[in-house]
């Protein structure tokens, strides 16, 4: 049975190259269980990355669309970063 595991560096080449070409590979902008900022009326939100998906995101167990999440200003690794989305007028 295969399971999900994380990718390491005991991967060659050769394999990590046919993760990428069958679409096994995606790069993921924040870690999973991990904290994270939106913005809600221009003011930084914490939330919970519960899980990502290709089409959204579950943060705090609801789940938001790429495009949702744009439209609201973004989500941030940290409240400064937030911060300064909020300061450059997102």
């Amino acid at each position: 049975m295969m399971k999900t595991v994380p990718l390491s560096k005991t991967l060659s080449i050769d394999q990590l190259n046919h993760l990428i070409d069958t679409g096994h590979v995606y790069v993921t902008p924040l870690g999973l269980n991990r904290t994270a900022y939106i913005v809600v009326n221009h003011k930084p939100f914490m939330v919970i990355t519960t899980d990502i998906s290709i089409n959204g995101i579950q943060l705090s167990g609801a789940w938001y669309t790429w495009e949702d999440i744009e439209a609201m200003g973004g989500v941030y690794d940290s409240e400064f970063d937030a911060l300064k989305a909020i300061a450059n007028g997102v």
